[in-house]
C-alpha cells in the first residue's frame, strides 16, 4: 500500500494499468501485422490511383496539346507545334517514397511533364522554357488562360510584354483576348502597343525620372483625356497631331461595350 497509494482502492488500480500494459505488449505483434497489412492495402491503392491518373493524363495531355495549338494560331501563331509529353519519374534506391516498376509515386503521381514547342515551320519541338522567347511564352500562357479560363481559381494574371514581336491586327487579336479573359481574371499587361492598351478597363502610364540622382519609377492612374493622349503617343511618338488624336479617341470609342 505505501508503494501503489496508501489504499487497497490504490493498488487495485495499479494492478489494473500493469494488466493493460501487458495486455498491450501481447498483443503487439498482432498490432504490427494488422498495421503492416493497412499499409499494403493503402499502397496497393496509391499505385492503383496513380496509374490511372497518370493514363487520364496522357489522353488530357492530347486533347490540351490539341486546343494550345488552335488558340496560338489565333493569336498569330499560325504554324506552331505543341506538345505535352509525360515522362515517368525514376525511382530511387534510397528514397521512401513508394514506387513501382521503377517509377517514383511522389505528391503529384508519377509523372512529370513537359511543355515543347515548334513555333515556327522546320523547327524540332523543343522545351518551351529554353527556347520561346518572352512574348512566345506570354501567348501560350494567354492560350493556356483563355482555355481553362472558367474552371480556374486563379484571380490575377500578369502578362509581360505579351506583344513582343507582333503588331498590327495581331495585337488586335491578343487584345481581344486579354479583354475575353477579363471576364474571368483580373489581367495587368505591360504593353507598348496602343492595339493591347485600348482594350483595357483602366489604363496606368509608367515613367522613369530622376530624383537627387537616382532613378524612381512613377505609375500614374489616367483619365479619359490623358488616355487619349496617352494612346496617341504610343501611335505616334513624340510627334502628336490632331490626326493622332482623333485616331485614338476613335480606337477608345470603337471599344467601348
Amino acid at each position: 500500500k505505501r508503494k501503489y497509494g496508501g489504499t487497497l482502492e490504490d493498488v487495485a488500480e495499479k494492478l489494473q494499468a500493469i494488466e493493460k500494459e501487458i495486455a498491450v505488449v501481447s498483443d503487439l505483434s498482432d498490432q504490427i501485422r494488422n498495421m503492416e497489412k493497412q499499409i499494403d492495402d493503402l499502397k496497393r491503392k496509391l499505385i492503383q490511383t496513380a496509374e490511372t491518373l497518370s493514363e487520364n493524363r496522357k489522353a488530357a495531355a492530347e486533347d490540351l496539346s490539341k486546343k494550345i495549338e488552335f488558340e496560338l494560331a489565333g493569336l498569330k501563331m499560325p504554324n506552331s507545334r505543341f506538345k505535352i509529353t509525360l515522362e515517368s519519374i525514376p525511382a530511387e534506391p534510397a528514397a521512401a517514397c513508394p514506387a513501382v516498376d521503377g517509377k517514383r509515386i511522389i505528391e503529384t503521381g508519377m509523372d512529370r511533364a513537359d511543355f515543347l514547342i515548334s513555333p515556327n515551320p522546320g523547327e524540332a519541338l523543343k522545351p518551351l522554357a529554353q527556347i520561346a522567347s518572352g512574348g512566345e511564352l506570354s501567348r501560350v500562357v494567354l492560350a493556356l488562360k483563355a482555355i481553362t479560363a472558367q474552371q480556374s481559381s486563379l484571380e490575377t494574371v500578369v502578362f509581360d510584354e505579351v506583344d513582343a514581336g507582333i503588331g498590327g491586327s495581331a495585337a488586335e487579336v491578343v487584345g481581344n483576348k486579354l479583354r475575353l479573359l477579363s471576364a474571368y481574371h483580373q489581367i495587368i499587361c505591360i504593353t507598348h502597343l496602343a492595339q493591347i492598351a485600348k482594350f483595357g478597363h483602366n489604363h496606368f502610364r509608367i515613367s522613369k525620372h530622376v530624383v537627387n540622382s537616382r532613378t524612381v519609377t512613377a505609375i500614374e492612374p489616367l483619365d479619359e483625356a490623358e488616355r487619349v493622349e496617352e494612346l496617341a503617343r504610343m501611335l505616334a511618338g513624340a510627334t502628336i497631331t490632331p490626326a493622332t488624336l482623333a485616331h485614338a479617341r476613335e480606337m477608345l470609342d470603337m471599344n467601348r461595350p
